[in-house]
């Protein structure tokens, strides 16, 4: 990251207000911070981790099957709001 101006020989161009063409100086560069490059590295650790979801075991035909519960109230919402029209979820 950089900070910059209007190099001299534009600022003293009498087009200075009009022209196109401007060109910039620098003026110095900053480091960029460590804190922002921490946060990017914990933010892509994070995101490569699976996320944690709540299970919740169902019996089907006698059977126990482990279904993700978040699954299970979309499919119930959908079937409860369906008759409404309201297109829940969807």
């Amino acid at each position: 990251m950089g900070l910059s101006q209007l190099s001299e020989r534009c600022r003293k161009c009498p087009f200075v207000d009009k022209c196109d063409h401007k060109r910039m100086e620098a003026l110095a560069y900053l480091p960029e911070p460590q804190i922002a490059m921490n946060a990017s590295q914990s933010a892509g650790i994070d995101a490569a981790q699976p996320l944690l979801r709540e299970t919740m075991t169902i019996h089907i035909a006698g059977k126990p099957v482990v279904v993700y519960k978040d699954e299970i109230e979309k499919q119930l919402y959908n079937h409860l709001y369906s008759h409404f029209g309201l297109q829940y979820g969807g």
